[in-house]
């Protein structure tokens, strides 16, 4: 048998040495990836408090809208009541101008009581037309704060 020589690189020192190296690499590789896992938790929880401050903007536009609206509804629906009862007078108005013009005389309809009623349905039409106009004034204003709303709302979400 013959004897080998060492190779300084195959001690056990050198072997160590390359180890511990080796190891050193390892252990860097390892610190770098674990403070690239920092920087993308951090980027995470900066998304997620945007996120939620996004959420909580949106809220509170939501909020705003619904504010706004429900007032109107009601309005709107006694104003479409009280559009209907003139409606409904406006009949009772035509049919009694038609009897007076039909000259019936089993149920005659006298001049005074014909423009008596046209006065107060003109009056009422007046009153119906001044409320249709307020609502629709306050329904216009309401609605150009409700846009602005959409409008913010919408740039959020894009």
């Amino acid at each position: 048998m013959s004897k080998q020589l060492a190779i300084p690189w195959q001690s056990p020192l050198a072997q160590l040495f390359v180890t511990q190296i080796a190891l050193n690499s390892q252990i860097k590789a390892m610190q770098a990836e674990s403070a690239s896992w920092h920087n993308e938790h951090r980027k995470w929880k900066k998304d997620i408090v945007g996120w939620q401050k996004k959420q909580r903007r949106i809220e509170a536009i939501l909020y705003q809208l619904e504010r706004e609206l429900p007032d109107y509804r009601e309005v709107a629906a006694h104003l479409s009541d009280v559009i209907e009862d003139h409606e409904t007078r406006l009949s009772e108005h035509e049919k009694l101008l038609a009897r007076y013009l039909s000259h019936d005389e089993t149920d005659p309809v006298k001049w005074t009581e014909l423009d008596a009623e046209h006065d107060k349905q003109a009056k009422l039409h007046a009153e119906v037309q001044e409320e249709h106009d307020a609502f629709r004034a306050a329904y216009l204003a309401a609605m150009k704060k409700v846009d602005r709303l959409v409008k913010r709302l919408q740039a959020l979400c894009h």
